[in-house]
């Protein structure tokens, strides 16, 4: 029966030190969200590259801030916005073979997620906002003959992950390109419904 006690007693201490050391372990992983480590990359509203770095040409270099799951078929950029002030506007004018784009709240969860193959046109381009701001937008907005579709979030933060395949190693100049002309700002007056101040 000691014998017993005492390895329920050894037990209870170890699973004391474990909890312990998670519940410590728990800011720095806080710190190290994904909302963190674009916010390392630049500001709000810049599109962000991730990947691996390559500042001497060595694609295999590492990936910077700490994005080490990047696929090298792949050309990946974000950025990060906010909607607090209105309707954000997320596009590209240039197209490209393969792409997909996933919207995500600031604590990480899936919003919206598109591909070329859904979009209107092949194009990516996003109005993201509320749902009051979106409605604005549709009554009083621009009649552009640019096809935009709405992304209703209820979040005020969100960022965008933007992916485009590289098939072969002589189409990545023009992915490249498509990833380059990835444009994240707020939305106009004009595109969100309101009056120019």
């Amino acid at each position: 029966m000691g014998k017993l006690l005492l390895a329920i007693l050894i037990g209870l201490v170890g699973a004391g030190i474990v909890h312990i050391a998670v519940i410590l372990s728990i800011p720095g992983q806080a710190d190290n969200d994904a909302w963190s480590r674009l916010s390392r990359l630049g500001p709000a509203f810049s599109t962000v590259r991730i990947g691996f770095a390559e500042p001497e040409g060595d694609r295999h270099a590492g990936s910077p801030a700490g994005f080490v799951f990047v696929d090298p078929a792949f050309i990946d950029v974000a950025c990060r916005f906010s909607v607090e002030e209105g309707p954000v506007r997320l596009f590209s004018d240039d197209k490209t073979r393969f792409w997909t784009a996933s919207i995500y709240a600031r604590n990480g969860d899936n919003l919206y997620s598109i591909s070329e193959r859904v979009a209107l046109e092949g194009r990516l381009d996003l109005l993201v906002g509320t749902a009051e701001q979106l409605d604005l937008a549709r009554i009083e907005g621009s009649s552009s003959t640019i096809p935009t579709v709405p992304v209703a979030v209820t979040g005020e933060e969100g960022y965008l992950t933007v992916r485009a395949l590289v098939a072969a190693e002589s189409e990545r100049p023009f992915v490249d390109r498509f990833a380059r002309s990835v444009i994240c700002r707020p939305a106009t007056a004009e595109e969100a419904g309101t009056p120019a101040s």
